[in-house]
């Protein structure tokens, strides 16, 4: 089963790479995912089971370390923070993430606050309170880790700076106490970490606290000293009460440390290349793995067993084999997906051969709500039954009704998603690509269905993807009333996966636009793109092949994994809001997809009319213009094969053209229709 770790990026943060490295070398799946990324889809964080913040100087560390993403978090991300806790998931902070974490009320965590002063009741100050036992017994109610934070305004810890006034930078011993914390069970020796911090002095409201936390077993972690005896700096780099490095909350799920753990997974990076030979054993010169992997290898080993218990809550709670109705989502496994066999040399056999039968019902399940609520009164059969049935009576109200297909895919753009691990934007791609392709004979979307087909089925990717293609649907009132979710290890290889679809709408045939009345002297306006939309990707790939994903180009002022994965535009409200307007006529519309300008807008010109697109009536965006710089491309090559910053063209006479821009401010004129053939790119 499939063990998954989120790496939490942000402006400022500086160990994402190593961190992720480190949870990929013990088992984890691990995505690096951007802060803004995660706030646009705050459902994607319960597709993990690992949460890691890591060090760096998030949003310059202004107004206090941590601060400001600790606020991103709990403010946008605080329901699906709560339930990620209560589930029992991992969450890990280092450095600026400790110091995330305790600005955020979730270290120390568990917190209970009570003051009875008066009536000769003794006063009690920030006592932590532990909640009600796991175990259960004495007929109370079972509460799994049930998160609690601080009452609003109470802090009773928080990391300052480092007592000796400047940043510290060394090698540190340290001593793993007994504690509840999941991260450090299991290692019975002292262990070697790197320090490297100006804010990391652990501090409590109350000295008192101290034995509340080490009596509540949450201090994991302390400073030790290196001579023995009394433990003093620079042993303990920052000050910290107690030689606090490390605390977690009471479940020992949410744990928090100053030093790196990350940068201490091999030999290599010791500086006298010291290592372990592995598990948790004595320490031994000869050893590649470093003291750091433990923790990492603690959490997978924990998270692998509670990733079971995770898939039979929430959306999965009736998923059990007892309880399926197999459904044809759409019978992409055909004989896997039309029965649910008993275990058999069949089914174990077919599991050999690289077909998981369980990961597809997983699959099913994460996305049944988000299909389910595309489909309105008039779907009458969708996901699980053998095909899609729709009610038409709506049609029946048109005078000459006619409908409209088309089928497309995403392309090579799925690479790059894949490479990025980004799968909840690329199922917009795919709906939205095909609505514009509707649009283009006047048409409004009725229904889609979907194909998604991969090398090795992850369960979470394809629900991701496919909520993705159904949030679109919503979007643009359009039903999903079927599809298929395939694995074929044969075909594709084990992260690769591909996706396309058919949609189906409908238009008046005395409505429906065709090029037939385009004359020479009428205006081609353009809507512009939102980038590369779906085309064009195999020259994005091949030029941006020597540079990371998350390099920001000063061209682009963000990541450019970013700008390669903005969804395709969606022209729906454009042209319905033009299409209501009487008075305005489109004449022709062409989606500029691959081809670009010359190879669609053909596809809309009657004979013996020809486009002439000046090319330099609108400047390129700087995503355009950096793939040329970059890839040495000819100018007359980005033209033949890009859409350069407009996404859809239309036709007008030019009396139509005024009012239609006086409407749509951003269309912009990019050329004229004369005699001739073709189209003609004025460079």
């Amino acid at each position: 089963m499939t063990v998954r770790a989120l790496v939490l990026r942000a402006p400022g943060i500086n160990c994402d790479r190593e961190t992720a490295h480190a949870c990929r070398l013990v088992g984890f799946e691990t995505d690096v995912l951007h802060i803004n990324q995660l706030i646009k889809a705050p459902k994607r964080l319960l597709d993990y089971a690992l949460l890691i913040i890591p060090g760096g100087f998030s949003y310059g560390d202004d107004l206090g370390a941590g601060t400001l993403l600790a606020k991103n978090l709990t403010t946008h991300l605080g329901s699906q923070l709560d339930q990620f806790i209560n589930d029992e998931r991992l969450v890990l902070g280092i450095c600026n993430g400790f110091q995330v974490l305790v600005r955020a009320g979730l270290l120390p965590g568990n917190i209970r606050i009570s003051r009875r002063g008066g009536s000769g009741e003794e006063e009690e100050r920030g006592r932590l309170r532990r909640p009600p036992s796991r175990r259960g017994g004495s007929g109370e109610e079972e509460e799994r880790g049930r998160l609690r934070r601080p009452p609003s305004g109470e802090t009773i810890a928080t990391l300052t700076d480092n007592i000796s006034a400047q940043f510290e930078c060394r090698w540190v011993t340290l001593d793993v106490q007994r504690s509840e914390c999941i991260f450090t069970q299991g290692i019975d020796r002292p262990i070697e970490l790197p320090v490297a911090h100006g804010e990391g002095q652990f501090v409590l409201a109350e000295p008192g606290l101290l034995g509340t936390l080490e009596k509540d077993g949450q201090v994991p972690l302390v400073y030790a000293s290196n001579a023995g005896g009394d433990v003093a700096y620079p042993d303990n780099p920052n000050g910290s009460i107690g030689n606090i490095a490390g605390i977690c909350n009471a479940f020992g799920s949410i744990f928090g440390l100053m030093p790196h753990p990350e940068r201490y997974v091999s030999s290599i990076q010791h500086p006298q290349r010291r290592g372990t030979a592995g598990g948790q054993g004595d320490r031994g010169d000869r050893g590649d793995r470093g003291d750091g992997l433990l923790i990492f290898q603690n959490a997978y080993k924990y998270a692998q067993s509670l990733n079971s218990r995770i898939y039979t809550m929430g959306a999965l709670a009736d998923t059990h084999p007892s309880r399926i109705a197999i459904s044809a989502r759409e019978a992409p496994l055909r004989s896997a997906r039309n029965t649910l066999p008993s275990p058999s040399s069949r089914q174990a056999s077919y599991a050999a051969s690289g077909v998981d039968i369980a990961a597809a019902e997983r699959a099913k399940a994460l996305m049944k709500d988000a299909v389910r609520a595309t489909h309105g009164p008039e779907v009458l059969a969708g996901m699980g039954a053998f095909a899609g049935m729709m009610d038409a009576s709506s049609i029946q109200q048109m005078r000459k009704p006619a409908l409209v297909a088309s089928t497309d895919g995403v392309g090579t753009k799925t690479l790059i998603a894949a490479q990025a691990g980004r799968f909840d934007t690329i199922g917009y791609d795919l709906v939205y690509h095909s609505v514009n392709d509707l649009l283009t004979q006047g048409a409004r979307p009725l229904f889609f269905m979907d194909y998604l087909a991969m090398g090795k089925l992850n369960a979470l990717h394809a629900a991701t993807i496919v909520r993705g293609v159904a949030e679109a649907c919503q979007a643009v009132g359009c039903a999903l009333l079927g599809g298929e979710t395939a694995e074929m290890p044969d075909i594709y290889l084990s992260k690769a996966f591909d996706l396309a679809g058919t949609i189906v709408g409908v238009v008046e045939r005395d409505s429906a636009i065709d090029g037939a009345t385009i004359n020479p002297g009428d205006v081609l306006l353009g809507l512009p793109s939102s980038g590369l939309h779906t085309n064009g990707y195999s020259l994005a790939r091949h030029v941006f092949a020597p540079y990371a994903l998350d390099t920001v180009f000063p061209e682009l002022q963000e990541p450019l994994v970013d700008a390669l994965l903005r969804p395709h535009r969606c022209y729906l409200s454009e042209i319905q809001v033009l299409q209501n307007h009487a008075g305005i006529a489109i004449k022709g519309i062409a989606h500029i997809t691959g081809g670009s300008f010359v190879g669609n807008i053909a596809r809309i010109l009657p004979e013996g009319r020809q486009a002439v697109i000046q090319t330099r009536a609108w400047t390129a965006p700087p995503l355009f213009q950096l793939l040329g710089r970059l890839g040495h491309v000819e100018r007359m090559e980005l033209y033949q094969t890009l859409n350069m910053g407009i996404g859809m063209v239309l036709v007008f006479s030019v009396e139509a053209a005024e009012q239609a821009r006086h409407i749509l401010p951003e269309l912009i004129p990019i050329g004229f229709i004369k005699e001739g053939n073709g189209v003609v790119l004025m460079l």
